[in-house]
């Protein structure tokens, strides 16, 4: 363990942080395709360290990225230095920020800095910061700042990104509406990236093998600002809530979308009703062209990320639906989702003496509808033209993902949970992947809980995905000892057995265990990982196959 120091207190001044490590040793494996590597031992690692006092705050962070983690510097996250580093001072009617910081906009379809640590992504801005609240209920934003890329200096850069927001909630505006059980918030954002236009776009277009045209983008064509501006509103009325924002963006040719010039929208709608053992959520995504980053030539997973078209899809723990999770598409996207909640009452026939729930979720997204505009077809291709009109709510022809799933839980006693889901899942290997085909899964899962006593707990985890295409059918299994609150142990195998090559019907094996202490968590793994992709929260990145023993440490102090 590396020495640390605990939290410190001067009189009203306090210094505390955190230290993160986590490291691994790589064995090259041909049958799973995990790669020999020049630095066996790689690790990424960071210590925060914050000073508070009063409405005074100050932070900074270093970070070691210089023999990452494998999958880290596949998407070129290496480097070290201090990174992050911030001054903030607030009171109750101004907050000021100096230096990185991170921020969102309403549901982050214009704006959304922000860091995930496991994707590798670090969205912060480094600029300034102001938050005024002029009147109880009214909240005013405005930033200014360049995007952080990975380890690379912010000097030479000639982009950077403003934005303003405004939120008023009439609640607190008005606490007679409060009172009454209602809840009312409306809001807008408006955020412009700058990137100066100094270089044409060129590029050919082959009609066959031997006729070429050659087409260009003159600089002064290509707008050097882009804007977006959003609208939002949220009802609440005792159990039912309804949310929903729309968003507009501007001409923004680049390589995401093939230098169109037509301009991008997104609508966001979700709408919830519970009451005592029943609950309904459905929410709608649209997005059309509204991939935003602050250099138009990226098109690297989340790098130079401005905003956020969120997941709306159910987000799964179980480790085979995790290999075909669903990535969410700012380009072209529309879609649904359903999730209704149900409890059969306790001590019915049919509930059992702790009740049993019942949670039944439907999703379905498909590409965008796309007619291409005269210049287009004239032309042979889009680039460089408005593209194509599409019907608003028309959903395109191509299926992007379908989820049809039931989970059933059910406490028996005290000691004994059982946890039963089925699903069917619709996946475009080709869209998502890069792979040829659309998967079409049977799944179940069942997950056994078994609380021996106070301290000791037992948990048993089964998974089977039944499918023809891809790598075929899959089959998982885990068992999970604590010993609360200090101890955690686990075996798990993921067995390729379906897999249409007799010779990569692989099994990727792992055994881990963990100790807590107070803030420290120290954890070992040795195991196998597939190649795939890793998604949170509709946010997904790939990842490399590895096979090789990993050290973690966390702590805060």
């Amino acid at each position: 363990m590396v020495p640390l120091f605990g939290q410190h207190q001067f009189g009203n001044s306090r210094i505390s942080g955190d230290f993160g490590f986590n490291g691994m040793y790589y064995i090259p494996d041909s049958l799973i395709g995990a790669e020999k590597v020049d630095s066996k031992v790689r690790a990424n690692a960071f210590l925060n360290l914050l000073y508070s006092n009063g409405g005074f705050s100050a932070g900074v962070r270093y970070e070691y990225y210089q023999f990452p983690l494998l999958d880290f510097e596949k998407i070129d996250y290496k480097g070290q230095g201090i990174k992050y580093f911030f001054a903030d001072y607030k009171n109750d009617f101004i907050q000021v920020t100096a230096g990185n910081f991170y921020e969102q906009f309403g549901n982050g379809l214009t704006l959304r800095a922000y860091e995930d640590r496991q994707l590798g992504v670090d969205n912060s801005l480094l600029g300034a910061r102001v938050k005024v609240t002029p009147y109880r209920g009214i909240y005013l934003k405005g930033v200014w700042g360049m995007e952080r890329l990975n380890f690379e200096s912010y000097l030479g850069r000639r982009d950077y990104v403003r934005g303003v927001d405004g939120e008023i909630m009439l609640g607190e505006l008005v606490p007679k509406i409060q009172d009454a059980g209602f809840t009312a918030n409306i809001g807008a954002s408006f955020v412009s990236k700058f990137e100066k236009s100094e270089e044409s776009i060129n590029y050919i277009l082959y009609d066959s093998l031997e006729n070429a045209t050659m087409f260009r983008i003159p600089s002064d064509k290509i707008p050097s600002n882009v804007a977006t501006w959003a609208t939002r509103l949220s009802f609440g009325y005792k159990g039912f809530r309804l949310d929903g924002e729309f968003a507009q963006k501007m001409q923004d040719p680049n390589v995401t979308n093939e230098f169109l010039y037509r301009k991008g929208n997104s609508l966001f709608l979700s709408a919830t009703y519970s009451m005592k053992g029943f609950g309904v959520a459905a929410s709608f995504i649209r997005a059309d062209n509204m991939d935003f980053r602050c250099q138009r030539w990226e098109s690297t997973n989340n790098l130079l990320s401005i905003n956020n078209i969120p997941a709306i899809n159910r987000q799964y723990t179980y480790q085979v639906l995790a290999n075909y999770s669903y990535a969410s598409q700012p380009n072209s996207q529309i879609g649904a989702q359903l999730q209704v909640n149900y409890q059969i009452p306790k001590k019915s026939k049919i509930g059992g003496k702790y009740g049993t729930d019942l949670t039944f979720n439907f999703s379905r997204f498909h590409n965008i509808q796309q007619t291409p505009v005269a210049e287009a077809v004239r032309y042979g291709s889009m680039m460089g033209t408005d593209g194509y009109t599409s019907g608003f709510f028309t959903f395109g022809p191509e299926l992007l993902y379908q989820d049809i799933g039931l989970e059933i839980s059910r406490r028996f006693t005290k000691q004994w949970k059982l946890i039963l889901a089925y699903n069917y899942i619709t996946y475009n290997l080709e869209l998502l992947q890069g792979h040829p085909g659309i998967l079409k899964g049977h799944f179940v899962g069942a997950d056994l809980q078994w609380k021996i006593n106070n301290k000791h707990s037992l948990r048993l985890e089964a998974q089977h995905l039944y499918a023809k295409e891809d790598k075929g059918s899959w089959i998982y299994g885990m068992l999970e000892y604590a010993i609360s609150p200090r101890w955690f142990i686990s075996v798990g195998d993921q067995y390729n057995y379906g897999n249409p090559d007799p010779h990569k019907r692989l099994h990727y094996y792992n055994v881990a265990g963990a100790f807590v202490w107070n803030t420290t968590r120290i954890a070992l793994n040795f195991g196998k990982t597939m190649e795939g992709i890793l998604c949170i929260g509709g946010v997904c990145r790939a990842v490399p196959a590895s096979y090789g023993a990993g050290l973690s440490i966390t702590t805060s102090f």
